[in-house]
């Protein structure tokens, strides 16, 4: 690959992370005033469609046929599965945002490189070395740190588990938009994901009883559905342009955690302990080694 084609996919997927950055910092907001999150899927998912439906109807000169061709997937079932793994992350980021900080939360999701790194290999294409089994071992000490095994599980510990299961999503979305680009653009890949979360969040909504946010409540789910399907947009195309860097490429997802404890301790007063921020440097550190694994 050229340099450009290279850093590419980088640049992409590094503005989709600080995208959903904000977005995260919205959902924190939206759990304090009594959103849940199939309250977002409702209410904010038609947003993220719209936003989606429009982009593909400018980039394609409103020709209808073109826009069909590239919100359909040629192929529906990885594009099906990606939605539906979804809606077990986007419920799982919500629990963990209600119940830990932001910053903590961002550190556990942070592990996503790492869980590429384990499912690379298991590909044909991507061969187990030292380098990377150290990386994960690294990554996993970091967890623990992070984690703490001395909290009490009966207190908010038992949480900690919502952003390791957003991780190890993000980590299979991810791999099967790298590795099954042929089955739908990026756009279908997000369009699929969209429709599912929202009917996936209306059965839930109309199970709990209907609930309608106020004004304000509205707008911030507003933003957030925008923000956050042009953050699905760039984080897509980065990946189904990766081709052989899934796990290179997964590294940038690391710019999220200056963001959010950035975002954290402006917005939130949220200050990650120290033990909480060396756990972090080995995670990057595995992160890191992972990159220097595939780039070999």
């Amino acid at each position: 690959m050229k340099n450009h084609s290279k850093a590419l996919p980088l640049l992409m997927v590094g503005t989709g992370i600080i995208l959903f950055s904000i977005c995260d910092a919205i959902f924190k907001v939206l759990t304090s005033i009594g959103i849940y999150w199939w309250d977002f899927l409702v209410f904010g998912v038609p947003f993220e469609i719209l936003t989606i439906f429009v982009i593909a109807l400018i980039s394609k000169n409103f020709d209808t046929k073109l826009v069909y061709r590239e919100l359909v997937p040629r192929k529906f079932f990885f594009p099906v599965l990606r939605g539906l793994l979804s809606i077990v992350a986007i419920a799982s980021l919500f629990i963990s945002l209600k119940e830990l900080p932001l910053s903590l939360t961002t550190m556990l999701i942070q592990t996503t490189p790492i869980w590429m790194g384990v499912i690379s290999l298991f590909t044909h294409n991507e061969k187990l070395s030292i380098l990377t089994l150290l990386s994960i071992l690294l990554g996993m000490i970091g967890i623990i740190i992070i984690v703490n095994p001395s909290v009490e599980l009966n207190g908010a510990g038992k949480f900690f588990i919502f952003p390791v299961i957003v991780a190890v999503i993000n980590a299979f979305m991810n791999f099967i938009i790298t590795k099954r680009p042929n089955d739908a653009k990026p756009m279908s890949y997000a369009f699929i994901l969209f429709i599912l979360n929202g009917l996936a969040g209306l059965i839930v909504w109309i199970y709990f009883g209907c609930n309608f946010p106020n004004l304000y409540q509205f707008a911030l789910i507003f933003i957030s559905g925008l923000i956050g399907a042009i953050a699905f947009l760039f984080v897509s195309y980065g990946y189904s342009i990766a081709k052989g860097h899934f796990a290179r490429t997964g590294v940038m997802g690391y710019i999220q955690l200056p963001s959010s404890i950035l975002l954290g301790i402006i917005f939130f007063n949220e200050f990650p302990s120290i033990i909480a921020y060396l756990g972090c440097v080995f995670i990057i550190l595995a992160g890191l080694m992972v990159l220097n694994s595939k780039s070999n």
